[in-house]
């Protein structure tokens, strides 16, 4: 039915399209919706989620057929946490809850995780802040692969592009800097890798064929959805509307010339921990949007954006 079945695995951020599903019925619920739409192979929740019923969604999972990753974004956001802090007591205490987030992943049976990077130091701070990145990304690696002796294979540690002066202002941020970072871990660990977010690209300034070029070596998992720039927009920032909204910047053509540029570094062909590489909406319902609504769209899109590469590459 879908002919990227055998190429990648699409994948829906459960937390992003379901924000009002707070305790376990409305989780499980949602979930289950995901999960019995056979568009989709893969589902991303949020390691906020307690423990137990993260297990029930890595049962649910594994029913369905259906690949299971853990997204510690909102744990880094609401947490303030910071993997680059100067301060070894908050480095310390963002490795720690990172790892804890790490044994959550292997319980429910998930084959990735991914977070992003503490904020943006200041200029005079910067060489610094990215030792101390690399410290903590190397021990966070070093943890997943001593926790797969009990589980039976290795996580993936998948470390997300965001952007540095709009809202997020992450470190890991500009296309050079993930570079340097990401060569830097992956020298020690081959369990890492990055995280690219076509909805970031906007925020980055940053073209999709510059991005994932220079980071191809590292590339490892996909994100897709839309971004505003404009500042008086009720989406302005990094909150994933709905493609086609007006003053988006990312829709059907921006969506193809990524997919694009993702078969020109070999993407879809890659060897990773999850079955097959993974690309997963990032999109979010407006407070008077119906979220199954903006989850149609996002596929009606998406099979659009993937007719016209069939027909372009």
């Amino acid at each position: 039915m879908y002919p990227w079945h055998d190429t990648f695995h699409m994948g829906l951020i459960h937390f992003m399209a379901y924000p009002n599903a707070k305790g376990e019925e409305e989780i499980l619920s949602t979930v289950k919706r995901v999960l019995t739409d056979e568009f989709f192979q893969a589902i991303e929740v949020s390691a906020l989620i307690e423990e137990n019923t993260l297990k029930k969604i890595g049962k649910m999972c594994d029913v369905a057929r259906v690949e299971l990753l853990i997204a510690a974004q909102p744990l880094v956001l609401s947490r303030k946490l910071n993997l680059n802090s100067l301060n070894e007591e908050e480095r310390r205490l963002a490795v720690d809850e990172i790892k804890k987030a790490v044994e959550k992943a292997y319980v429910s049976n998930a084959k990735a995780i991914a977070f992003l990077s503490g904020r943006m130091p200041e200029k005079e701070q910067l060489g610094a802040a990215k030792e101390r990145l690399v410290e903590s990304l190397c021990e966070i690696c070093d943890y997943a692969k001593q926790r797969s002796e009990e589980f039976g294979y290795t996580l993936a540690v998948n470390l997300e592009v965001f952007d540095y002066s709009i809202e997020k202002n992450a470190l890991v941020g500009p296309a050079p800097i993930a570079f340097e970072i990401a060569s830097k871990v992956r020298s020690f660990h081959d369990n890492f890798g990055l995280t690219i977010d076509l909805s970031h690209q906007p925020l980055l300034f940053e073209d999709p064929f510059y991005t994932l070029n220079l980071l191809s070596p590292f590339v490892t998992h996909i994100h897709v959805g839309n971004a505003v720039l404009e500042t008086n927009h009720v989406a302005y920032g990094d909150q994933h509307p709905r493609f086609g909204i007006s003053g988006g910047k990312n829709d059907v053509e921006e969506l193809t010339y990524f997919l694009k540029a993702l078969v020109k570094i070999g993407y879809f062909e890659r060897k990773l921990s999850t079955e097959k590489p993974v690309i997963s909406f990032e999109v979010k319902p407006l407070p008077d949007e119906d979220p199954d609504l903006v989850v149609a769209n996002a596929k009606r899109t998406f099979l659009t954006a993937y007719a016209k590469l069939l027909k372009e590459v």
